[in-house]
């Protein structure tokens, strides 16, 4: 006997399309990873993907990435009750999602290049991404806690949250240090895609029996 969704059909479908813009940017990733010889894991930052020869590749991956996302914050925003904290969360990973966007459709400037504009923007929006996000996983975290069927969720949202900012904090510590700033950045980005990845799984998740 099939099994009806926890949440209706167009949450779940929410949280499908979220998937599938993570899949999509993981996917990007590990091509260009295994393509890019010249790609160093520990030093250099994601974003210089674009400047590959298949940077078109990261581009399209960080772009369905952001609709996906955008895909999830309207899934999120259907499967909870309306409210403060469901609002803030909301409103905070939905900007995210739209920095995701804006950081895939003008990339960063290629090491050693003078600053330009678009690369000034790519640094603006991508930074803004990953701290409007990481509040909105602690406001999200807070959300579960007061829905039912989120309840028992709400632990697993909390520890990666916190992991998530400690990882952010590591990352900023890298970049002052100029150690291993790559390697940072991708240990903080991996925290993030789980709880997407997490998030999605919940919106499409089966029904308790």
């Amino acid at each position: 006997m099939r099994r009806e969704g926890a949440f209706p059909w167009p949450v779940r479908l929410y949280g499908m399309l979220g998937l599938l813009g993570v899949v999509a940017f993981v996917s990007s990733l590990v091509v260009l990873h295994l393509m890019s010889t010249g790609i160093d894991w520990i030093r250099d930052y994601v974003s210089n993907l674009a400047n590959e020869p298949l940077g078109w590749v990261f581009v399209g991956g960080a772009f369905v990435h952001g609709w996906g996302n955008l895909a999830l914050t309207l899934g999120l925003r259907g499967a909870l009750h309306p409210g403060r904290l469901r609002t803030w969360a909301v409103l905070l990973f939905g900007l995210a999602a739209v920095g995701i966007l804006l950081a895939a459709l003008f990339p960063v400037d290629p090491p050693g290049q003078i600053p330009t504009a678009t690369g000034r923007i790519h640094r603006s929006a991508a930074s803004a991404a990953f701290m409007l996000e990481l509040a909105a996983l602690f406001v999200f975290s807070v959300a579960f806690g007061r829905h039912r069927p989120w309840r028992r969720q709400r632990a697993v949202s909390l520890v990666l949250s916190v992991s998530a900012a400690v990882a952010m904090t590591a990352f900023v510590i890298a970049i002052q240090v100029n150690v291993a700033p790559g390697l940072a950045e991708r240990a903080a980005l991996t925290i993030f895609l789980v709880w997407e990845i997490w998030a999605g799984f919940q919106l499409i998740r089966p029904a308790p029996r």
